[in-house]
């Protein structure tokens, strides 16, 4: 198991809330150091801090955010970063970087995208997603294909097409990304527990389907809950594979939509 003071990247002089941070990232949370004197490298700066005082002192010293206490994050832009937090109790957190602004390591800011947009599946399943994950784990569920930057209700969503129906996953990313971030979530996640995390609209549940337009694809379902949801890709999309379009296509059309 990763030791969560871990020091996994970093940035110098981030804007956290309009105000100049270091900040480095740890399995754990957000470690923010207000205040610090800048000379030199920055990088070697915050590698000799590091060095010199230690994760657990800096924490002591400096405010740390754990991740268990960010309850939603929006990635506005990966490069530059920036990113909104969603904390307990109601407050918020912005970090933003600018062209220039120093990492600790290379792949800093993508590190710590990825480890945001993953942080739902870090967090205990909900009952009823429970219930859902063990029939899908009966069921032997697995997923065909994927469209990433879909919109459902024009809220974006990233979409997976599974033989039992169809999992939206709310709030995806950056949409350079998306056929990336669908890779890693089928790579890493278990069919059953993607499930159980996201919002999976079962082919049984459809009453009504139709497609409305072909290109780009545009979607109306009926659910038997009464509830209207209309699915609509963007011009230029990204999908899992290149037969992601032509797989959905073909899951709407197995609840009855007929192609225009």
């Amino acid at each position: 198991m990763s030791d969560p003071r871990t020091v996994l990247g970093g940035f110098a002089a981030l804007k956290v809330d309009g105000v100049p941070h270091d900040v480095l990232v740890l399995h754990s949370g957000l470690l923010l150091l207000a205040d610090q004197k800048r000379s030199g490298s920055d990088v070697k700066r915050l590698n000799g801090l590091v060095a010199a005082v230690g994760v657990e002192e800096l924490i002591r010293q400096h405010r740390f955010l754990p991740f268990e206490e960010v309850t939603h994050s929006r990635v506005h832009k990966r490069t530059p970063l920036r990113v909104e937090l969603d904390l307990l109790g109601g407050g918020t957190l912005t970090l933003a970087a600018g062209w220039t602004t120093p990492l600790l390591t290379k792949d800093s800011d993508r590190l710590l995208c990825d480890l945001l947009t993953e942080l739902p599946a870090t967090r205990p399943m909900p009952a009823d997603g429970a219930e859902q994950a063990a029939r899908a784990w009966a069921e032997d569920a697995m997923v065909l294909d994927g469209v990433a930057n879909v919109t459902a209700n024009e809220v974006p969503h990233d979409l997976l097409v599974l033989d039992i129906g169809l999992v939206l996953i709310a709030d995806p990313g950056p949409f350079e990304v998306g056929e990336a971030r669908l890779a890693r979530l089928v790579a890493r996640m278990p069919v059953y527990e993607i499930v159980g995390r996201y919002w999976l609209v079962r082919y049984e549940d459809v009453v009504d389907a139709r497609i409305v337009k072909t290109l780009p694809l545009r979607a109306e379902l009926e659910l038997y809950d009464g509830l209207r949801l209309t699915i609509a890709e963007r011009m230029v999309s990204q999908s899992l594979t290149r037969d992601g379009r032509a797989v959905f296509v073909d899951a709407l059309r197995s609840v009855g939509a007929v192609t225009p």
